[in-house]
C-alpha cells in the first residue's frame, strides 16, 4: 500500500485555484452562465414575489367596481411575462453552463494526463499505477460535481438569501435585520464547523482512492495474486480498506449532522422570531397585507434554502476532499524537464559520450563518481557487470528517464540535458528486458511512435512495413498461427503473449523505428534457445549502422560484439573484446563470470 507522503493533499484555497485552472478556457462561458443563474433567480426570487405581494394588497382593497382587466390585468400580465423571461433565461444558463463545465471537464481530464505523463519514470516507479489512476478518474468527476453544486447550488441559494434582504429591507427592515442576523450566525457556525467536514472528507477520499488503486493493481496483476494463493489476502485488504473510507464518511456524516441539527434548530428560531415581527408590524398597521406576505413568503423561503445549502455544503466538502488529492499530484514538479529554449536532437555520427558522470538514487549514496565511457559511431557496446553494478541505470540516463547529477552525456557533441526530451528519444530505439505492450493490436504495436501509423486501428497501418519487420524478428512465426494474425489484440501489457513473443514483438518495434542509437537491455533473455539463434541474426542485422548499446548476460549477445564494457560498483573495471578479457593474466571480473556461466549465461 502506498504511503501518504506519496500522494499529499492539497489546502483547500490551492484546491480551488487548480479547478479554476482546469476550467481554462471556458471560464468566460462558466461566468457568463453564473450570471444568467443570477438573473434568472433574480426574477424569480424577487419578481415574482413582487407581483403576489401587490396582488394580495389588491384584493385586500378591492373596491366594489373592481374588474380583472382594469384592477388586475397589468399585474396578471407582468406575471406571465416574468414565467417566460425567467424560463428562458433558465434554459440558456443551463445550456451555456452544460456545454462549459462539459468542456471543463474535458481539459481537467486532459491536462490531468498530461501532468502525469510529463512526471519523471522514477515518480512512476514509486507510486502505484492503479492508485495515480483512480487519483485522476475521482479528480474529474468530483469536479464537475463541484462546478455544478456551485452554480446551481451556491449561487442561487445566494442570489435567494440577497434578494431577500434587499427586499425585506424596502419593505420591512426589522425584518431584513433579523434575516441579516440568521445569515452572520450561519456563516459563523459554518466557518468552525466546515473545516472538521472537509478534513473526514479527504480521509475519505484517501482510503477510497487507495482501496481502489488496490483493486486494479490486483486485478492488472492477478495471475501473481492466483499463483501465490493470496485472494483471501487481498480481498481482506480491499476489505479493511473500503471500511476505513465508510468510517471516515460517517464522521465526516457525524459532524455534518450536527452541524445541521445546531443550524436548523438556529434557522427554526429565526424563523418563528421574522414571522413575529412581521405580525407585530402588522398589528401596529406598519405594513400592509402584500408586504405581510412577503415576509412569510421569505422567512419560508430563506430557511428552506439555507436547509437546502447544507447537502451542497457536505456535495463540496466531500468534491474538495476527492480534488484536493490529485490537486496535491499537479503541484509535483517533472523531476526530467526540457531546458529553457531546448533545441531538438541532430544525429549525424551517433556517438555517445558519458563524460564525467556522477548520479546517485539517494545523496549518500552515489551510484557513479567519475565515469566516462566513449562509444564511437556505429560500434556496439556491451555493458557487463554484477547486479547492482550500474548497467541499466547508464541507459537510463542515456534516455533521461533520469538525469546525472554532475559531468554529461553527449550525442554527436551535444549535450542530451540541452535537447528536447521527444527528439532524444526519437533518436534511439529501446528494447528492454521486460516490454510492456498497449492493449492493442500487434500491428499498432510494432508501428507505435513511427510516423503515419494511426492508433485508431490496423487498418491504417503501414502494413508493408510490419511485414517486413515481423519476418526480420520473426514475429511473423507466431502471428501467421493467430486467427486474427496481426490484428491480434495482445492484452493488457501484452499479457496474452509469452514471454519470447513480446520480446520479438518489442524487437520488431525497434527494427520498424529504424533510430540511430539502439539501446537493448536484455533484449533477449525472454527467448528460448531455438528463437535466440534465429533473433541474434535479426538484431546484428539491426545494429548495422547504428550505435548500440547493450545489457546482456547471454554470451551468444556479449561474444560478438565490438567491445564489453565490464561495471562494478558503478565503476568501468574492464574493457575489451571478447577474446581479449577472456586472455588476460589476472582473473578480472568477467573471467569470474565467465567461469560460473551456465547454460549460456553469464552468472549475475
Amino acid at each position: 500500500m502506498a504511503s501518504d507522503h506519496l500522494f499529499p493533499t492539497s489546502p483547500t484555497k490551492d484546491t480551488l485555484r487548480f479547478c479554476w485552472r482546469q476550467v481554462g478556457p471556458e471560464q468566460g462561458n462558466l461566468i457568463l452562465s453564473w450570471v444568467l443563474v443570477f438573473l434568472g433567480t433574480a426574477v424569480n426570487a424577487v419578481a415574482g414575489p413582487l407581483v403576489f405581494a401587490a396582488l394580495l394588497t389588491r384584493v385586500a382593497k378591492l373596491p366594489p367596481d373592481a374588474s380583472l382587466a382594469r384592477t388586475f390585468g397589468v399585474l396578471v400580465i407582468a406575471y406571465g411575462i416574468i414565467l417566460a423571461v425567467s424560463t428562458i433565461i433558465w434554459r440558456i444558463a443551463g445550456w451555456v453552463e452544460w456545454g462549459s463545465t462539459l468542456r471543463a471537464f474535458a481539459n481537467a481530464i486532459t491536462s490531468g494526463y498530461d501532468h502525469l505523463v510529463s512526471l519523471s519514470h522514477r515518480w512512476h516507479t514509486d507510486r502505484p499505477s492503479g492508485e495515480v489512476i483512480s487519483t485522476l478518474e475521482t479528480f474529474s468527476w468530483s469536479f464537475i460535481d463541484l462546478l455544478d453544486t456551485l452554480t446551481w447550488g451556491f449561487l442561487r441559494i445566494g442570489v435567494t438569501v440577497l434578494g431577500a434582504i434587499v427586499v425585506l429591507g424596502v419593505v420591512a427592515w426589522p425584518v431584513a435585520v433579523v434575516v441579516v442576523s440568521l445569515v452572520i450566525v450561519f456563516g459563523i457556525v459554518l466557518h468552525r464547523r466546515m473545516a472538521r467536514v472537509i478534513a473526514a472528507s479527504r480521509e475519505f477520499s484517501e482510503a477510497h482512492t487507495k482501496s481502489t488503486g488496490v483493486i486494479a493493481d490486483t486485478i492488472a496483476n492477478l495471475t501473481t495474486v492466483r499463483t501465490a494463493a493470496a485472494e483471501g489476502l487481498e480481498k481482506e485488504h480491499v476489505r479493511s480498506l473500503v471500511a476505513k473510507s465508510v468510517a471516515a464518511d460517517l464522521r465526516a456524516r457525524k459532524v455534518f449532522a450536527t452541524t445541521r441539527l445546531q443550524m436548523e434548530s438556529s434557522l427554526a428560531g429565526f424563523s418563528w422570531l421574522a414571522v413575529l415581527v412581521g405580525v407585530i408590524l402588522a398589528l401596529h398597521h406598519t405594513v400592509a397585507a402584500g408586504p405581510v406576505y412577503l415576509i412569510l413568503f421569505y422567512a419560508t423561503q430563506v430557511v428552506g434554502t439555507l436547509e437546502e445549502s447544507f447537502e451542497n455544503l457536505r456535495e463540496v466538502s466531500r468534491d474538495l476532499g476527492r480534488c484536493a488529492k490529485f490537486a496535491g499530484v499537479a503541484a509535483a514538479v517533472p523531476e526530467i524537464q526540457d531546458a529553457a529554449l531546448a533545441e531538438d536532437l541532430t544525429v549525424r555520427e551517433s556517438r555517445v559520450e558519458f563524460d564525467h558522470v556522477r548520479f546517485s538514487y539517494r545523496d549518500e549514496s552515489p551510484l557513479f563518481e567519475d565515469l566516462t565511457l566513449r562509444i564511437e559511431p556505429g560500434e556496439h557496446v556491451g555493458l557487463v557487470g554484477p547486479s547492482g553494478s550500474g548497467k541499466t541505470t547508464l541507459t537510463k540516463l542515456l534516455l533521461r528517464f533520469v538525469d546525472v547529477r554532475g559531468g554529461a552525456i553527449l550525442i554527436d557533441g551535444q549535450d542530451i540535458s540541452k535537447v528536447t526530451q521527444q527528439s532524444l528519444r526519437r533518436n534511439i530505439s529501446y528494447v528492454p528486458q521486460e516490454p510492456q505492450m498497449l492493449h492493442r493490436s500487434i500491428a499498432e504495436n510494432i508501428c507505435y511512435g513511427v510516423g503515419g501509423c494511426d492508433t485508431e486501428g490496423a487498418g491504417a497501418v503501414d502494413m508493408d512495413l510490419v511485414r517486413r519487420v515481423g519476418r526480420a524478428a520473426h514475429v511473423e512465426e507466431f502471428v501467421s498461427r493467430l486467427p486474427d494474425g496481426y490484428a491480434t489484440v495482445v492484452g493488457e501489457r501484452g499479457l496474452k503473449l509469452s514471454g519470447g513473443q513480446r520480446q520479438r514483438v518489442a524487437i520488431a518495434q525497434a527494427m520498424a523505428k529504424a533510430a540511430p542509437v539502439l539501446i537493448l537491455d536484455e533484449a533477449t533473455s525472454a527467448l528460448d534457445s531455438e528463437s535466440e539463434s534465429l533473433v541474434q541474426e535479426a538484431l546484428f542485422r539491426l545494429m548495422e549502422g547504428v550505435t548500440a548499446v547493450v545489457v546482456a548476460h547471454r554470451l551468444a549477445t556479449i561474444a560478438r560484439l565490438d567491445r564489453i564494457v565490464v561495471i562494478d560498483q558503478g565503476r568501468i573495471v574492464e574493457e575489451g573484446s571478447h577474446g581479449e578479457l577472456l586472455m588476460m593474466d589476472d582473473p578480472g571480473v568477467y573471467k569470474r563470470l565467465w567461469a560460473h556461466q551456465s547454460g549460456g549465461f553469464l552468472a549475475a
